[in-house]
């Protein structure tokens, strides 16, 4: 064997174990002696392609093509590369040709279909994946995928079928155990089995991104909290050390510091977005009325559209004209809806590209973010520079960590100075609470009473209405704390599922509370929702994550809140709506004055008494809900941004 041969298998097998940078410089030292060696061009841009440098890759595999073009493989590392630049309709040609040169060509095959299924071509994709299976019947790979697509189609049953039979077919499979377990937890309701599937791919592979902080908002949901301080310790070092640890939006109920939300979405924009960020174009647009593009998941039944409703109802239609961008679900509110708009804009179903040529053709000036990093966003649209200025707005209650955003919408109580630079956007502050309302919400005229709601009628009501994963075991510990102070009381909690309800029963005994002390409502329409409110006497608010649509519907049915101001965005809203109403004395810095707080005023009737009665007149809720002044407010905001 020659010296060049010895260095060829040396390369091989460094390439094969996974050290491609040291592999890729004996490649690139045999190639100058022999540069019309198709195969070494081809090996040099597979390297490239495992280390993330795709424009090397593609270049080195276009060589390789030029001297031999007939090599499929070089065809579908070019689409890999390709649809890793985000450029999926170039990739599927690529692959095309590979599945011409060579017969069942099971990898060209699922690449194509991951690349049609990124295009939003759903059935394309599902061909794809099932010539997969034709080709190979056994493959977990392609079970796995039409699993995904299964998820995007809401075929959630079909979808656990095809994640299942990945894993009988290879039982370390770390992204099957991902996959399915986000599927049990998000869409199944399993959390007690989702939680299950991420320790299993965990334990498969402890350096896997996000999902250690999917584990624990799982384990929230269920208010799950063992080893909850240690794994918080873990998840700051974590981020501290620039580890893919936990996704932004599951951040914000669980550690109450700035920079590390500004880490985190730093990170994960950087990650998601890196291709997105080419090609942006910041042109003014000379409009006659300026042209606002609101893009949200959540047009339809949610906290969202009931906080922006009278916003776009209200827009000076003289002054603005607004576009709705929705890639989310409809239901009957949607259609309420759309008669506000100069044109409803349904792209759930569209690619980038389509969406694009949407954008273009409506010369924006402002774009606002409704979704933020929670789940279904399309943040890759912003990342395109869709509108001279960007804002992230409501959706998503922190910083998103790139400067492709010019503003977040904000007031002097949620982002105050001292604040500011653990925000990459510039602070667009409103004069009172930004939270958007309807100054006539719909309220169910039914008639509640504690009896037919099945709590006690001859006690004090400390409630909170947040959803379960905001109950921190601190805050929980501290409601133990003024139940036990106070022996004539409930604690009224929205139930979210049967393990949540459990877990927290077995807390309170830890805690030296009898369970039966702790009353679940259960889920209603928003209308009933609101109306039951009337029946608390004091809502106890959740910390770091606050109450925020929920604490407002609190004030408007004259109930007294109860609030920590943390540091960060999530944890100041509650603080915001009650200062906007006057009622300052409910906000609170620390647990301790939190106890005590809510101690003082479960015992004193006379002084609840006194702040519904404030809360009764309107003059005192005015600025919280009085939604015609909040859109000029609001409007006053983007004409600033406009000069």
């Amino acid at each position: 064997m020659s010296l060049e041969e010895k260095k060829f298998v040396k390369a091989k097998n460094l390439h094969l174990s996974g050290k491609y940078k040291s592999a890729q410089k004996i490649y690139l030292n045999l190639i100058e002696k022999n540069k019309n060696n198709y195969l070494l061009h081809n090996l040099i841009g597979t390297t490239y392609l495992q280390l993330n440098d795709y424009d090397k890759a593609i270049s080195h595999l276009e060589n390789s093509i030029k001297l031999k073009p007939d090599f499929a493989d070089n065809y579908n590392n070019i689409g890999i590369a390709l649809s890793e630049k985000k450029k999926f309709k170039k990739a599927i040609s690529c692959y095309e040709k590979a599945i011409t040169l060579k017969q069942n060509y099971f990898d060209a095959y699922l690449n194509k279909g991951i690349a049609f299924k990124n295009l939003k071509k759903l059935n394309n994709a599902i061909q794809s994946l099932k010539t997969c299976l034709q080709i190979n019947p056994n493959s977990a790979q392609a079970h796995l995928n039409l699993g995904n697509i299964f998820v995007i189609l809401k075929k959630y049953e079909e979808a656990k079928n095809f994640f299942d039979k990945a894993l009988s077919l290879n039982k370390n499979y770390c992204e099957a155990y991902c996959n399915r377990a986000e599927l049990l937890h998000l869409h199944l309701k399993n959390i007690d089995l989702a939680i299950m599937d991420y320790e299993r791919a965990l334990k498969c592979n402890d350096k896997l991104k996000y999902v250690f902080g999917k584990l624990m908002h799982a384990k929230m949901h269920i208010n799950n909290w063992e080893d909850y301080n240690e794994q918080i310790k873990k998840l700051k070092k974590g981020i501290e050390n620039g580890e893919k640890i936990i996704l932004p939006s599951p951040l914000l109920s669980l550690i109450d510091e700035p920079k590390l939300q500004l880490i985190t979405s730093k990170q994960y924009s950087d990650e998601i977005y890196f291709f997105s960020k080419k090609n942006i174009q910041n042109e003014t647009k000379n409009n006659k009325k300026i042209k606002i593009g609101y893009f949200s998941a959540r047009f339809y039944d949610c906290a969202t559209l009931h906080n922006m409703l009278d916003v776009f109802k209200n827009h000076n239609k003289e002054k603005f004209e607004i576009y709705a961008f929705n890639y989310g679900i409809e239901d009957s509110w949607t259609k309420k809806i759309k008669k506000y708009f100069n044109n409803f804009h349904n792209i759930s179903n569209l690619t980038l590209e389509e969406i694009l040529k949407i954008t273009e053709g409506n010369q924006l000036n402002i774009a606002v973010n409704l979704t933020g990093y929670t789940s279904n966003a399309r943040d890759e649209i912003f990342y395109k520079k869709i509108a001279p200025i960007q804002i992230n707005f409501l959706g998503y209650p922190g910083t998103l960590g790139d400067k492709i955003y010019d503003y977040i919408l904000a007031d002097e109580t949620v982002i105050p100075e001292n604040q500011e630079r653990f925000y990459s956007e510039k602070i667009l502050r409103l004069p009172n609470c930004y939270l958007p309302t309807q100054s006539n919400q719909i309220i169910s005229k039914k008639k509640f009473d504690k009896k037919n709601l099945g709590i006690p009628e001859n006690k004090f009501i400390f409630a909170c209405f947040n959803n379960s994963y905001k109950i921190t075991p601190d805050i929980f510990k501290c409601w133990m704390k003024i139940l036990i102070k106070n022996q004539q009381s409930i604690l009224w909690l929205l139930k979210s599922n049967d393990q949540n309800e459990k877990n927290l029963a077995k807390e309170a005994k830890r805690e030296g509370v009898n369970p039966n002390r702790i009353f679940f409502a259960n889920r209603v329409s928003v209308e009933e929702h609101i109306k039951r409110m009337e029946l608390i006497d004091l809502f106890l608010d959740t910390f770091p994550y606050n109450a925020h649509t929920t604490a407002r519907e609190a004030i408007k049915m004259n109930v007294p809140v109860l609030t920590i101001k943390g540091k960060t965005f999530a944890s100041r809203v509650a603080s915001s709506i009650l200062k906007t109403v006057g009622l300052e004395d409910l906000i609170v810095e620390n647990l301790d004055d939190y106890i005590d707080k809510a101690i003082k005023l479960s015992n004193d009737k006379s002084e609840i008494k006194k702040i519904k009665e404030h809360l009764k007149e309107d003059h005192n809720k005015n600025k919280l809900f009085d939604s015609k002044k909040y859109t000029k407010d609001l409007e006053k905001a983007y004409q600033s941004v406009m000069k």
